[in-house]
């Protein structure tokens, strides 16, 4: 029977032995590691760049579009300012009172005992407006201040058909000293001044409230308490 004798077992061991070192393993392992972080730094690395590259082309963009932008801006807030003086002043167009039917209606409420020596009206305000005029004139007959008080009740029952809150009251009413001619006879006269005063136009109608405060406001009411039986 042959004889086998393995002089080199110790270092066949120690071959092993450095074989299944968990040592090395772990070295290993920790060198993978350290590879997949490293690749990972350099690619993140190389995405910082290129949006760094990125973020510098869009601010080199932004600051060569920054003054159109501002320009712009500036051109819109003057546009606006023109379109609310525009409309500002069709609305003052398109409410503005008109007096030619006012003389035309005293003109048909002035006896022929009367003659109207002076007319000026004003109005002030956009909606409504508060107007006003004063008659100037002569009053002749019997009874001349009668007249002239007839002509005032005259222009207050017409023109509270048409307007608001009319009023009308003698600035002055004085006996004159010449008699004027009418029907052939001479009669006493009166000089008078009547102011009247009235409303014309609607009220602005108030905005509908907004949703969230019709929600609000029905949120805050308190439900109502229960009766006692």
């Amino acid at each position: 029977m042959p004889l086998c004798l393995n002089l080199y077992h110790e270092i066949n061991q120690q071959r092993s032995a450095s074989r299944r070192d968990p040592l090395k393993i772990c070295l290993y392992i920790l060198g993978g590691i350290v590879a997949c972080f490293a690749g990972w730094y350099f690619w993140e690395a190389g995405r910082m760049a290129m949006l760094s590259r990125e973020l510098a082309q869009k601010r080199a963009e932004f600051d060569a579009i920054e003054p159109r932008a501002k320009a712009a801006k500036k051109r819109e807030e003057e546009l606006q300012q023109t379109f609310k003086t525009s409309e500002k002043l069709v609305k003052r167009i398109e409410g503005r009172f008109y007096w030619a039917p006012v003389l035309a209606q005293i003109t048909t409420l002035v006896p022929r005992e009367v003659q109207i020596t002076k007319f000026a009206g004003d109005c002030q305000g956009d909606a409504p407006k508060k107007c006003q005029f004063t008659v100037d004139g002569l009053s002749a007959g019997p009874d001349p201040r009668k007249v002239a008080e007839e002509l005032r009740q005259s222009l207050v029952e017409n023109f509270g058909k048409q307007f608001k809150n009319v009023d009308a009251k003698f600035r002055t009413l004085e006996d004159g000293t010449e008699l004027a001619m009418l029907d052939g006879k001479k009669w006493p006269t009166a000089s008078f001044a009547i102011n009247v005063q009235f409303q014309s136009g609607e009220e602005a109608a108030a905005p509908p409230p907004r949703a969230n405060e019709r929600k609000k406001s029905r949120g805050g009411e308190a439900a109502p308490a229960p009766s006692k039986k």
